[in-house]
């Protein structure tokens, strides 16, 4: 099974918030000079205790649709230790591991050996965040600038050109408190960062998208907007804040290994109600799956670049053409993951498909279904969700149809 690929939001993000601590600290502008101020600010910090508000804004011509959530964070360099509580899923660090779990593997989590290496933000992102979190920021600001010692990450980044040089702002002119801002522009992305003027450190920051250069054809503007309230600075942080729960949970060796493993217990959503899903398909008409009439119906999350998801479609392919030739009262659709449709309408017609299929742009969808890893196939009957399968493994298309022949049974003899 293959993480979710980030979006290209998701995508330019993490480079441009991991730009933002290594820029070079020669003196110069004043936009370098208070980022000097920031970067010296953070690493000055021993213990952290802070919560980041996250809005998620988008723009679509009269109307604006907004999602919020909270983001947890504590940190003892002193100890080595680390705790961020994101929704559905928390990570940490206690100085000899960096463990992980998240909602939608009921029963396992990531636990990797980090020895005495220092850990940094790149192998927390690459080893447990940036593949599995479509919608939300994958790192923090704040974390960006605590987790700041890698030279890589100022190699790799500056020999790409992430990021131009930091400017800075007046106060916004309905800041009561009068708190400069830095300003830097990465290609798709502007990051403005207001600065405490008393600790250095960061009150608010806003990430505004080009939308239009990213190819979406349908959101107009996209802005984050992340509200910071620290705790607490320099002050000992209980124990118990860094408590990472692995009763009954089993322990994988790799992110990989427990996406491959599946879950050690249901997948949160079974026995659940199916969520809203309105999607287009690929020939642009809306699918409403309230309408749907099917004894069983089934959503294959995939797409074109996840070799799991290549490696199963003739596997439900041949289930859908069993469906078909069996007159089964079974709907399946495959629901794609944040491609365009010429890619997916030129993918279907070389692999010789015919599964309906729905275009899930934005991961909406997904993220209503918990989708976290793909491939992930949903079995749906009576209004709930009954089977959750996550990842690929030969001969899931003969478990797929037992199971879909078992619901419909249920479903007769109810009648």
């Amino acid at each position: 099974m293959k993480p979710l690929r980030p979006t290209p939001l998701t995508s330019a993000l993490s480079l441009l918030l991991i730009a933002l601590f290594c820029l070079p600290t020669s003196a110069a502008p004043p936009g370098e000079q208070l980022i000097d101020k920031v970067i010296a600010a953070y690493r000055d910090i021993d213990q952290y205790d802070a919560t980041m508000r996250l809005q998620i804004r988008e723009t679509r011509d009269r109307w604006t649709h907004t999602r919020q959530t909270e983001f947890f964070l504590v940190f003892d360099r002193s100890v080595n230790h680390l705790f961020m509580d994101m929704p559905y899923q928390q990570v940490a660090v206690d100085g000899s591991h960096l463990r992980y779990k998240g909602q939608q593997f009921p029963g396992r989590h990531v636990e990797i050996p980090i020895g005495s290496d220092p850990f940094d933000v790149f192998r927390i992102v690459q080893q447990t965040l940036a593949p599995n979190y479509p919608i939300y920021p994958v790192i923090q600001p704040d974390l960006a600038f605590l987790l700041s010692d890698d030279p890589l990450v100022s190699l790799v980044l500056f020999s790409q050109n992430a990021a131009g040089k930091p400017v800075t702002l007046p106060p916004d002119e309905n800041d009561p408190q009068n708190r400069p801002r830095i300003q830097v522009a990465v290609p798709q992305i502007l990051a403005t960062l207001t600065i405490n003027p008393d600790t250095h450190l960061i009150d608010k920051a806003v990430f505004d998208f080009d939308t239009a250069s990213m190819g979406s054809p349908v959101v107009t503007t996209m802005a984050y907007i992340m509200d910071f309230t620290i705790h607490s600075t320099g002050e000992p942080i209980a124990k118990d804040r860094f408590a990472f729960d692995t009763t009954g949970s089993i322990a994988s060796p790799s992110m990989q290994h427990m996406m491959a493993s599946g879950s050690n217990g249901p997948h949160p959503l079974t026995s659940q109600p199916t969520p809203e899903l309105v999607l287009p398909d690929i020939d642009g008409n809306e699918y409403d799956i309230a309408d749907e009439d099917a004894q069983v119906i089934v959503l294959d999350f995939w797409a074109t670049w996840c070799p799991p998801c290549v490696a199963g479609l003739p596997e439900l392919q041949a289930v859908y053409d069993w469906a078909q030739a069996e007159g089964k009262s079974v709907a399946i659709y495959a629901v794609n993951q944040g491609e365009s449709v010429e890619e997916v309408k030129a993918f279907w017609a070389e692999k010789g498909l015919s599964i309906p299929v729905l275009m899930d742009e934005e991961f909406t969808t997904a993220q209503a279904f918990m989708v976290n890893g793909i491939p992930q196939t949903v079995i749906i009957a009576n209004g709930k969700v009954q089977q959750v399968h996550v990842g690929f493994r030969p001969g899931i298309g003969e478990q797929m149809k037992a199971e879909i022949e078992a619901l419909i049974t249920a479903v007769i003899e109810r009648k």
